[in-house]
């Protein structure tokens, strides 16, 4: 889909290729990313049917926006089923599901709320398998995650998808209110080894076994004395956003209240075949329209490898993923069975996809003998300029020349790759296939299509720097992430010596000949979070985000780091006038920056400070301040009751609550200083009387003036949707009129 002279100008440059002809789709959001996929596509001899499909339905702690937005604009059968749904929910439980499908007020905090996030997962997993069977897929197998059992027992007539639904809710209601507190943790390792370092009398028990790893589950303050030790030292950790200690023994009493609940339910035996999270093999039919086995689901571990095994032994070709991300297909293609003759499709894709995840999984089917456009909103559209296509002819071979350039697959179990005659390929394919389970099969193959997420890409870029001393920016890689793209990227950053590496990185968010606007990383010290706003940016201003190399952390301060960053603002825009922002610890960075370059005699046209300021009093080490330390002892507070967010997002991961405290360090001794420029304030929850407190309390601190706006979201949401719309409005309006902005109340002399 395109304008004509795009498309034509796509097809006449392959056209001019040796081809071939075969049954191959793709889903693309412009000419140039037509001709990337194209140019990288292979050359089946034979489009490959469906074969055998499984369902897969994700787990708790998958659903945290509203995923099912594309399908329900695109999909009218999936949108019946959903509606149908959302009106049983909202009759039974008092829930409405809409935020799955819209944007609403509340943002993603409505997610965490337990009976939400899995009330949401069953209306998807449901509503797209209804969709997937009045196309005429039938499963011969569906596996579920956990609380995913649920949405595939009603698809195959346990239940009426409204008592279903009623149970997902109760399942919710009595895990929060009968079980204890607890924590749930994702450690990579053999489950066999892990448990021989719990050993046979740790209170902590193996509540999940899968994608190469377990989930580790127990009451709060077991899980926390055991992750305070050394037992798990070496192995990779991640805390999940569950507060409850999820299928173990300290479940058994909401096990027993749900095992009456199912009892008074009308049920049926299953007419498809599941595949039962406890034992891992089929589940008997008559079974499951019992109590006995949803209570025992509830208390035992999830064994989704014997699960994947199962699958594996019944002869699946194509997995379908009906829900959030890829995380059930990464659990798929961990296995060592798994091979190129197989397929994993996630039918929603990611976030950032948007529609065009749905458009790909379209595309995917067509390609393998299920023509459904007809059948969905693409149906009634105007057709688009349409000419035939030529396939790409080549084998994997470089057109220019006979090196061979697909990557060959590399069986686990070998030592440790380096890099060999100046390529960093070898190391790369090797911490691919850890990652995502499964070798790469050309330099096509996209990362978060094959069950990659934003976690998983961090701890690849941690790896590629420890290996091989590479410094590749995460923001970067994931506006285009193939792996193709990522041996592209290692290649161009790879520095001659250690030394040669810059310490702060400049990554192009936003293409443009303008005057570059610079945002100052977080403290988590990536430009990811800035990517949407970039994108919502428009005008011909080029957006940089600036990364500070993690692993340069001698003798840090504020004047240090945001030295490096000046280097690397004068390396692309020698002269100014300068346009710098920064959110959170970036907007502290950014505003020494400012005074750095004013010092050498430039000129800042404006400071952007997305909730965040200067905190603190002109002269004064921050750390003195009272404010500044209430506020610090308040942050890690939250992190250790899990209050709000910021408990949350320390829960997680656990890594965080060590880097504010060593950011707090860095910004102890800084004493702040007044600046010859203007700055802005996007500041969220202040009404205009707390923005005028917050003006006349800033405005010593910039001599051209300050503002402070208010903006919707808070100070972890107000980056993402559908917030950062208003904040990318505002801040255009701001760079549309950059002037000197002077405060009348106030002598700023």
């Amino acid at each position: 889909r395109g304008t004509a002279p795009d498309v034509h100008a796509v097809a006449r440059t392959l056209a001019e290729r040796r081809v071939h002809r075969h049954r191959q789709a793709f889903a693309v959001s412009d000419p140039t990313h037509a001709a990337h996929l194209l140019a990288a596509a292979g050359d089946p001899a034979a489009p490959r049917p469906l074969g055998k499909v499984a369902f897969l339905f994700p787990g708790h702690g998958t659903l945290r926006y509203n995923a099912g937005a594309p399908a329900y604009r695109l999909l009218p059968g999936f949108r019946r089923s959903f509606d149908e749904i959302r009106d049983a929910v909202l009759d039974r439980c008092g829930v409405d599901l809409t935020p799955v499908v819209a944007e609403v007020d509340g943002g993603p905090e409505w997610f965490d709320e337990g009976a939400n996030q899995q009330l949401g997962l069953f209306a998807l997993g449901y509503a797209l398998g209804r969709q997937l069977i009045e196309w005429g897929i039938t499963p011969v197998a569906m596996l579920g995650n956990s609380i995913g059992e649920y949405a595939p027992a009603a698809l195959a007539g346990v239940w009426s998808p409204a008592d279903a639904a009623a149970l997902v809710h109760e399942r919710a209601r009595v895990a929060w209110a009968e079980a204890p507190p607890g924590r749930m943790v994702a450690v990579n390792g053999d489950s066999e080894e892990v448990l021989r370092r719990l050993g046979p009398d740790s209170p902590v028990e193996v509540s999940v076994i899968s994608r190469g790893g377990v989930v580790l589950s127990g009451r709060e303050s077991d899980v926390d004395e055991l992750l305070a030790g050394d037992a798990l030292a070496g192995l990779d950790i991640r805390v999940l956003a569950v507060d409850r200690p999820g299928h173990s023994s300290a479940m058994e009493p909401a096990a027993r209240t749900l095992h009456g609940v199912v009892a008074g339910t009308p049920a049926t035996p299953a007419t498809l075949r599941l595949v039962s999270n406890t034992s891992g093999t089929w589940a008997a039919p008559e079974a499951v329209a019992g109590p006995d086995y949803w209570a025992a689901q509830l208390a035992r571990p999830v064994l989704l490898d014997a699960g994947v095994e199962t699958l594996l032994d019944a002869g699946v070709d194509t997995f379908l993923e009906l829900g959030p991300g890829a995380s059930m297909l990464g659990t798929v293609r961990w296995n060592d069975r798994w091979d190129g003759s197989r397929t994993g499709l996630p039918l929603l894709g990611r976030a950032e996809d948007g529609d065009l995840g749905v458009l790909r999984a379209l595309g995917e089917l067509w390609e393998r003998g299920v023509d459904v456009l007809a059948a969905t909103a693409l149906g009634g559209a105007e057709p688009p300029p349409r000419c035939s296509l030529p396939p790409h002819p080549f084998l994997g071979e470089d057109p220019e020349g006979d090196q061979v350039v697909r990557a060959e697959s590399r069986s686990r179990g070998r030592r440790p790759a380096q890099v060999v005659d100046g390529s960093v390929r070898p190391v790369l394919e090797e911490l691919w296939t850890t990652a995502l389970g499964q070798p790469p099969s050309s330099d096509a193959d996209h990362f978060y299509a094959l069950g990659g997420e934003s976690l998983i890409a961090l701890n690849l870029m941690t790896r590629l720097r420890e290996r091989a001393g590479i410094g590749v920016s995460l923001a970067e890689f994931s506006r285009e992430p193939t792996f193709g793209r990522l041996v592209a990227l290692a290649e161009r950053d790879r520095p001659a010596t250690p030394a040669a590496r810059p310490p702060v990185n400049a990554v192009r968010l936003r293409e443009g000949t303008g005057r570059p606007l610079f945002l100052a990383a977080d403290a988590v010290g990536t430009a990811l979070s800035y990517q949407a706003l970039a994108d919502r940016l428009d005008g011909d201003r080029p957006v940089y985000g600036l990364e500070p190399d993690p692993a340069d952390t001698a003798h840090r301060s504020v004047a240090r780091v945001a030295a490096q960053h000046v280097d690397a603002v004068l390396a692309l825009q020698p002269e100014g006038p300068y346009t710098l922002g920064g959110w959170s610890f970036g907007a502290v960075v950014a505003h020494e920056m400012a005074r750095l370059l004013i010092a050498r005699g430039a000129v800042v046209d404006v400071l952007l400070c997305i909730d965040a300021f200067m905190p603190g009093r002109l002269g004064v080490p921050l750390g003195l301040d009272p404010e500044f330390l209430y506020s610090h002892v308040g942050f890690q507070l939250a992190g250790v009751l899990n209050i709000g967010e910021v408990g949350r997002r320390m829960r997680r991961n656990p890594a965080l609550r060590k880097l504010f405290r060593d950011k707090a360090r860095v910004l102890a001794p800084y004493r702040p200083r007044a600046v010859d420029c203007p700055a802005v304030v996007f500041k969220v929850g202040v009404d205009p009387r707390g923005a005028d407190r917050l003006t006349a309390r800033l405005a010593p601190l910039y001599r051209g003036g300050v503002r402070v706006r208010p903006v919707p979201g808070n100070h972890w949401s107000v980056l993402t949707e559908p917030h950062v719309r208003r904040l990318a409005e505002d801040l255009l309006t701001t760079l549309a009129g950059v002037a000197p902005v002077r405060n009348e109340a106030v002598d700023v002399r």
